[in-house]
């Protein structure tokens, strides 16, 4: 949606009446931003902005700056809370993540009698930003994110119209803090079905000197089957770990890494030191089940109580186990999928206008036209390409009487012979 002008908002708001000096309410509206306490490398971390207003308001703009070298922006949602609920004339949200900027502008009506409105209220939700946690962040300094006049582009104030004339608006800026609690979080990327030594980094952050940890994960069998652990390349590694012990059931969903940095003389006292950022402990690697179809969702979690006898997550600080505060994994997998060889169009009949699909596909005489979702489908007598053969296969099958394609056939199923063609469905 484009922008408008600087001036836009006063412009309309103002144009069928003499122009107004700004008004002093009894109480003037607040345009506040939330706080969040986080833990280094948190990702997705919601901050609401929201209104107070003792009177209906009839437009509100939003100007908030950020450092964007401490934190990372997503989004800025302005189509939840109380904006979703109206009818508009006009909303737009922008962000710039380069110059850590973003804004937010909402007309709910822009001429006399001014009868929409955004209703009266305290902590009236007007949008939500979205950040990452993954700067420098330092525990014990918080993060400002502040309401500025004068960011984006046009430049925005912030500012409150109550029946189409400006008040004086107070502002509460937020920030982002640092958890000073320990925090022990697992992180992974989305995999795939079949897929060898897929990796679960353990991150951790310590709030002190550690002299040791137990991590324990749950995992779905039926899944995951777990085939490693390593230090390898971490931080433990660095410091010297002296004593790692490893323990795993596949059977029951669960394996377990217990480490002690210093158990050997000459008792050298090595620490994992307390750095104020995230670091990464040890890597966990799974096999991924190669039957798995669709797209399943799994979680991989920091569970408490596995083992025999039972081992919890624990971290070792001054001598004592201290649990930290525990993240666990979401992980999505892409597994095999379900068609039916020959069925073009993806509607598991077979038909002429499948052989003319796949025509169109093999020699793209139509560049615009749409994109089969399952090339592999077009694969007729399954030779793992696509070419003339295969609609020529297909047209024998439905009217002279030929073979019929290859399997999966007559029924959709997964390839009984894999190749480099893709299905997605």
């Amino acid at each position: 949606m484009p922008r408008f002008t600087p001036n836009f908002l006063t412009i309309v708001l103002m144009a069928t009446s003499v122009a107004m000096p700004t008004l002093t309410s009894a109480q003037q509206p607040l345009l506040s931003v939330g706080s969040a306490v986080v833990y280094p490398g948190q990702l997705g971390v919601p901050i609401e902005v929201s209104l107070d207003s003792l009177d209906d308001v009839s437009a509100v703009e939003v100007g908030i700056a950020y450092d964007p070298d401490r934190l990372t922006i997503q989004a800025f949602h302005g189509d939840s809370g109380v904006l979703a609920t109206l009818p508009l004339e006009f909303l737009d949200t922008d962000i710039d993540p380069q110059e850590g900027e973003a804004t937010l502008l909402a007309i709910a009506d822009s001429s006399p009698p001014f009868s929409n409105s955004i209703p009266a209220g305290d902590g009236l939700l007007l949008g939500t930003l979205v950040f990452d946690a993954d700067g420098w962040l330092v525990p014990g300094i918080p993060e400002a994110i502040t309401l500025t006049d004068g960011v984006g582009e046009p430049p925005a104030i912030n500012r409150v119209y109550v029946n189409g004339q400006e008040v004086e608006t107070l502002t509460q800026d937020g920030t982002i803090s640092i958890t000073t609690e320990n925090v022990l979080a697992l992180e992974t990327e989305n995999g795939v079905a079949g897929e060898i030594d897929h990796e679960v980094k353990v991150l951790a952050y310590n709030s002190a000197p550690l002299q040791g940890f137990s991590v324990v994960i749950s995992f779905d069998p039926e899944l995951l089957e777990f085939a490693s652990a390593t230090i390898s390349g971490t931080i433990t590694e660095v410091v010297g770990a002296e004593f790692i012990e490893e323990i795993s059931n596949n059977d029951a969903g669960y394996a377990i890494l217990g480490c002690l940095l210093d158990v050997l003389p000459p008792y050298d006292g090595q620490v994992i030191p307390s750095t104020g950022l995230e670091l990464e402990f040890l890597r966990f690697f799974f096999d991924i089940n190669p039957a798995v179809l669709g797209s399943p969702v799994t979680t991989i979690d920091l569970t408490d109580g596995l083992g025999d006898p039972p081992i919890s997550n624990v971290f070792v600080i001054a001598n004592q186990s201290v649990t930290p505060l525990m993240v666990g994994a979401v992980l999505v997998i892409t597994g095999e999928a379900f068609f039916l060889r020959g069925d073009a169009d993806g509607n598991e009949f077979l038909d002429l206008a499948d052989a003319v699909i796949n025509l169109i596909w093999m020699t793209n005489i139509c560049p615009s036209c749409p994109v089969p979702l399952c090339p592999k489908a077009l694969d007729v007598n399954d030779d793992g390409r696509i070419d003339l053969g295969d609609p020529v296969r297909l047209l024998n099958y439905l009217y002279l009487d030929g073979p019929p394609p290859e399997a999966p056939f007559p029924f959709p199923g997964p390839d009984p012979t894999p190749d480099d063609l893709e299905c997605n469905y």
